[in-house]
């Protein structure tokens, strides 16, 4: 449907028939080269996955992205999802961006199987790739060092997700007013400016 997107248009359009009866699985999806940026690249990630009474439990996740399959990882003891998800592989992944403005809300949701995996190399692998990925701003290798012995820990088990489907929104062009980016900063200017309001 990116042939009904106008770019160059300012002020969304609400129609509430068309907002009611919209597809969200196929209607509006991301731009291919935004969807591979957001999905690379994000920070924020939120999984889903459900516990042995059968309640939904989500949690906010670091991930990084290996031969295009999300991997996250997580604590054997102490951290209950392992164990749901080696009884329950069932597993949906929300990889969403921090756009205040509707227009700019972008978001991918990923549904699939959930493979729980211990091997030392992989371990290794992903923990370096979440140290570069959430802590760029070290810069010393000896600290670096440090931070990746403090994550890689024996008790460490990696969530691999399977998908079976992908879906990804593009809220601004539910209201055709598509703006082109990902907006990945957004939510902070927007505290920023309410903090000055304040002052």
């Amino acid at each position: 449907m990116t042939d009904e997107v106008n770019v160059d248009q300012d002020s969304p359009i609400f129609d509430p028939i068309k907002l009611e009866e919209v597809d969200v699985s196929k209607d509006y999806p991301m731009e291919q080269d935004e969807f591979d940026l957001m999905f690379e690249h994000n920070c924020y990630c939120d999984m889903a996955h459900a516990n042995k009474s059968g309640f939904p439990i989500v949690t906010p996740m670091f991930y990084v992205v290996i031969d295009g399959l999300i991997h996250m990882t997580s604590i054997q003891r102490h951290r209950a999802k392992v164990h749901h998800l080696e009884n329950d592989p069932r597993i949906s992944v929300s990889i969403h961006n921090d756009g205040a403005e509707l227009r700019h809300q972008k978001a991918i949701l990923v549904v699939g199987n959930a493979e729980v995996v211990y091997g030392e190399e992989i371990k290794k692998k992903v923990h370096w790739q979440v140290i570069n990925k959430y802590w760029r701003s070290l810069k010393d290798e000896k600290i670096r060092q440090v931070a990746f012995e403090a994550v890689h820990t024996p008790r460490r088990a990696i969530i691999i997700v399977h998908p079976k489907k992908t879906i990804s929104w593009d809220f601004g062009k539910m209201v055709q007013a598509y703006d082109r980016g990902v907006w990945f900063n957004e939510a902070y200017s927007m505290v920023e400016d309410l903090q000055a309001d304040l002052k």
